[in-house]
């Protein structure tokens, strides 16, 4: 068994076997809706959350792990002489690689703290990677080695439907974001080491159909697609369509299809969806 152990943060997307057979630590963020607090995953589940999220005036605000949550699994997991590899959402929408490398500072054990670039199914394309190789017996270099070749080898695009919480985030001017509405505006964007960018804009899910469509063109020129991760913040009649496109175009890679995290939810808003793949 190795002496490497993987950590993570909810904004990450794995099964609960993925978990228990890799054994990974999932650090939860918390969230706050009607002043209410919750923890992702533990007194809240992903489903609720977005109930509540609908039924809400206000927009929920997620917050990062405290620094203290940390440093309890760090030294947890490192009472015994192991190393700690622990991979966090991309600092370009939380703070929370932030408070993990604080708390890296304060715990004896060795612990190496890394930002993932990314977030959702996305970002664990990396985590389980590295817990494979852990329980393979690689060592540190190996696995950082190969997770900055996975980072290269990924792409994240999430479609915002609707403009809502974009509003309520303040992202977008509240009399442009109900001109934005009113004409049906729908938006692509794409995730860079730069933060989420404007890829795409247009009336209409037809706009967003096209869009997906030369994604998928695009993807069959690549040298394979390994994995594809498709989360939702709610199905829908188009989501499910966009779903059942990509397992026809790529029977041969490995989906996993889920709601999104809460941070997604926030800003992303009712009905967006996420498409995230991983190439050979």
């Amino acid at each position: 068994m190795s002496n490497i152990k993987i950590v993570t943060d909810s904004t990450v997307q794995l099964s609960k076997a993925e978990i228990e057979k890799y054994q990974i630590t999932v650090v939860p963020l918390n969230a706050m809706i009607d002043s209410v607090v919750y923890v992702d995953e533990e007194t809240i589940t992903k489903e609720e959350f977005l109930e509540k999220m609908n039924a809400s005036t206000e927009l929920p605000k997620t917050s990062q792990p405290a620094i203290g949550s940390f440093v309890d699994a760090y030294q947890k997991l490192s009472a015994d002489g192991s190393q700690v590899l622990s991979i966090h959402v991309t600092e370009k929408l939380s703070g929370t690689v932030q408070a993990a490398h604080q708390a890296s500072n304060l715990t004896k054990g060795k612990i190496t703290v890394i930002d993932s670039k990314f977030i959702d199914r996305a970002m664990a394309f990396q985590v389980i990677a590295a817990a494979k190789m852990a329980q393979a017996g690689a060592d540190l270099a190996e696995i950082l080695a190969k997770l900055d070749t996975i980072r290269n080898k990924t792409d994240l695009y999430i479609c915002v439907v609707n403009l809502d919480n974009l509003i309520k985030g303040g992202r977008i001017g509240h009399t442009m974001g109900k001109i934005s509405n009113f004409l049906n505006i729908k938006l692509m964007l794409r995730l860079t080491p730069n933060g989420l960018e404007p890829d795409t804009k247009g009336r209409g899910m037809r706009s967003m159909q096209k869009r997906v469509d030369k994604m998928i063109e695009d993807m069959k020129k690549t040298a394979g697609i390994k994995a594809i991760g498709i989360t939702h913040i709610g199905l829908t009649p188009f989501n499910e369509e966009i779903v059942a496109n990509f397992k026809k175009n790529f029977p041969g890679a490995e989906f996993f299809i889920a709601y999104a995290s809460p941070s997604i939810m926030t800003h992303a808003g009712r009905d967006a969806f996420s498409i995230m793949y991983l190439t050979n």
